[in-house]
């Protein structure tokens, strides 16, 4: 466990002193405020920015896409990269096991994506009290801040950092590239409707209509939802699991 943890510590050190997350990150917050800040222009556009919960869905649907695109090729490349520079021969020379690696890989960067994703939602939600001081109690705030965490922050982003940690070592990485651009691709042009939506949207899928719903559409499609909700948990899962099983990845003892 103590080898894991150490494997984590180290990725999460590199990754988050890496300034191009920080650029992505600055940019989602600059679309973000751009679109999605109650001000009377967005709300004239918009009507329901100024209901936090519907706020804070909004600027994950499309700025926390942007955000997790951009993270996608920053973390893409960690195995491939340890491969090519030698330091998983090193580690592999060392008394560190296929699991400590494979874990702390995963571990680092989810807690690097989740980093981000939480400075953005921090960010937002300051932006939004700015604009609307005082409207709305701190229960709102806080219930939101937790469904949209629940509901989308935490599936999308074990969601995309297992598949761009672990996918590369299975597939060549233009392939990924290529494969992960499509899907998202497709996210950013998908609308909500009242029909059920495809399961493979992460970041406004049916599961994250527990955050708000419109009030044209209030239908919730629980088997949908759920639906939506193992395709990430389990694509993640899936791309561990390969990884892991991989007889070539690690020693030949193991």
């Amino acid at each position: 466990m103590s080898k894991l943890a150490a494997v984590a510590k180290y990725e999460y050190k590199m990754q988050i002193s890496r300034p191009a997350g920080w650029g992505v990150l600055l940019f989602s917050t600059v679309t973000a405020f751009l679109d999605c800040l109650p001000t009377a222009a967005n709300m004239a556009r918009v009507e329901f920015l100024g209901e936090i919960h519907y706020y804070v869905r909004r600027v994950f649907a499309f700025d926390g896409l942007i955000l997790l695109f951009g993270l996608m090729f920053l973390m893409a490349g960690r195995m491939v990269g340890d491969r090519k520079t030698g330091v998983k021969d090193l580690l592999m020379a060392a008394p560190v096991h296929k699991k400590d690696y494979v874990g702390g890989k995963l571990l680092g960067n989810l807690c690097y994506t989740l980093t981000m994703m939480f400075s953005l939602l921090g960010i937002s939600i300051c932006g939004y009290l700015l604009c609307r001081r005082g409207t709305e109690g701190i229960g709102s705030f806080l219930h939101a801040g937790y469904s949209v965490a629940l509901y989308l922050i935490l599936p999308a982003s074990f969601f995309v950092t297992a598949s761009c940690v672990m996918l590369p070592e299975i597939l060549d990485i233009r392939f990924f590239y290529l494969l992960y651009s499509i899907l998202f691709m497709v996210n950013a042009f998908s609308v909500n409707s009242a029909e059920k939506m495809p399961f493979y949207i992460f970041t406004q899928g049916d599961l994250t209509k527990y955050i708000w719903r419109h009030p044209k559409w209030p239908q919730i499609y629980p088997g949908s939802a759920w639906l939506n909700l193992a395709f990430l948990l389990g694509t993640g899962i899936l791309a561990v699991t390969l990884v892991a099983a991989k007889r070539s990845f690690w020693r030949v003892d193991e």
